[in-house]
């Protein structure tokens, strides 16, 4: 395995004209790639055999180029390489020498997905050094992608017209799934975790099109937390999707983990009474009268929710305000999360801070936006479970390096701070 590489007076005269902050020159040149080498030692031979071979984190760069949107495809790239100096040189390759078409095939094959995977999680663990992902709220959610592929197959009979005989498909792994009722697409399924602040991901699982999302919440939130047992978790926001008492039970019980669902209505709430409280459909809590009770906190020893009535906090004009409690402080109604994880839940629904921590949810449909419109998520050109792995992995990697460099720009161009003077 080559780790190094000789510069020529040719490559040293285009390093000349690369600008300092070249966002690919601060990605490539700051960010430490030197992970990688033990992560691939396995996969190459220890005594070297045959020509020269390169450095897979030139390589592994070079696959970065295609997703941060600097050349289309892996052929572009191998004329990039050869007659753009600017590419070749902050890549680490030679003029004289640079790889085919062939070479990335085999370099992607040869390290497979989970070294793929493993260089994704060494990126995100620099993220979360350099804080830029910083934890606390975080979201999960599902996108799907099209398979590289005839959707419809190819028959194997010889039924004319329509018929529902199987059908061989060009990529075997790839399934039908439904988006909703009226969507069904065939392809794979990214289910993704994300740092709600930042916007970039914690943790993804690539699946055929046809699996569910709620089953997959926890092995999801469980290899962020394997990979990055520092950081610190408080909320997860998911869609209703996810609206099942599993999940409650396991953020809350096992991760400790305040979860924000949204109610599946086909779980049905439609005015529950629960301890002298009305649950509505959208799982907020209102006195008898139907006006919304007021949330004001936890008794964390008792592990109970406090409300109060909204007339006696002047919230609201109540006919029945004497009748319902003589008290000037108004009634006073105590409900535990351990009751019901689902309907109650350690933040109560519909409050201001509720719905303010679950609008964080939509982070993670702006994260799959970006992936997908500027590091070509949607656009696998490639067919198989790990292949698409490695295509997946690729994107999120260029969305943390991208977010990465931006930041380094941004200390590099922020000028020093000037010492507050002390009188003597």
């Amino acid at each position: 395995m080559r780790t190094d590489n000789q510069l020529t007076f040719t490559t040293y005269e285009a390093s000349l004209k690369i600008k300092a902050n070249d966002p690919i020159k601060v990605i490539f040149e700051r960010i430490d790639w030197s992970f990688i080498h033990p992560l691939v030692k396995d996969k190459y031979s220890p005594l070297p055999q045959g020509a020269d071979g390169y450095d897979p984190i030139a390589l592994y760069k070079a696959q970065l180029l295609i997703y941060l949107g600097e050349v289309e495809s892996d052929r572009k790239l191998v004329g990039a390489l050869r007659y753009n100096g600017r590419l070749c040189l902050l890549c680490g390759f030679n003029f004289l020498k640079t790889p085919s078409n062939g070479t990335f095939t085999n370099f992607r094959d040869r390290l497979g997905d989970e070294i793929f995977y493993e260089i994704l999680h060494n990126l995100i663990a620099q993220a979360i050094v350099l804080k830029v992902i910083q934890g606390g709220d975080t979201a999960i959610d599902s996108t799907h992608i099209w398979a590289f592929c005839d959707e419809h197959g190819h028959k194997n009979c010889t039924c004319q017209g329509k018929c529902s005989c199987p059908r061989k498909y060009s990529d075997s792994d790839a399934k039908w799934g439904a988006k909703n009722k009226d969507y069904y697409f065939f392809g794979y399924k990214v289910h993704l975790m994300v740092d709600t602040a930042s916007q970039l991901p914690l943790e993804v699982i690539v699946t055929s099109g046809e699996k569910a999302d709620s089953p997959l919440a926890k092995p999801v939130l469980k290899g962020a937390r394997k990979k990055h047992p520092l950081l610190k978790l408080n909320t997860l926001a998911m869609d209703s999707g996810y609206d099942n008492y599993a999940n409650y039970r396991f953020l809350i019980e096992e991760e400790h983990i305040t979860p924000l669902i949204a109610l599946n209505p086909r779980s049905g709430v439609n005015m529950r009474s629960l301890l002298s409280a009305n649950i509505a459909q959208d799982g907020s809590f209102h006195c008898a009268e139907g006006f919304q009770m007021v949330y004001c906190g936890r008794d964390k020893k008792r592990s109970r929710l406090k409300f109060r009535c909204p007339a006696a906090m002047g919230r609201c004009e109540c006919g029945l305000r004497d009748k319902c409690s003589k008290s000037a402080y108004g009634r006073i109604v105590y409900l535990k999360p351990d009751d019901d994880y689902r309907l109650i839940g350690l933040i109560p629904r519909g409050t201001a801070l509720w719905k303010k921590k679950f609008a964080k949810r939509t982070s993670v449909e702006r994260a799959y936006s970006e992936e997908k419109g500027q590091h070509k998520l949607a656009e696998p050109r490639v067919r198989g479970l790990s292949k698409v792995k490695i295509h997946v992995y690729l994107s999120l990697c260029a969305h943390i390096v991208k977010r990465i460099g931006a930041a380094i720009i941004e200390g590099l161009s922020r000028p020093p701070g000037v010492p507050f003077p002390i009188n003597a």
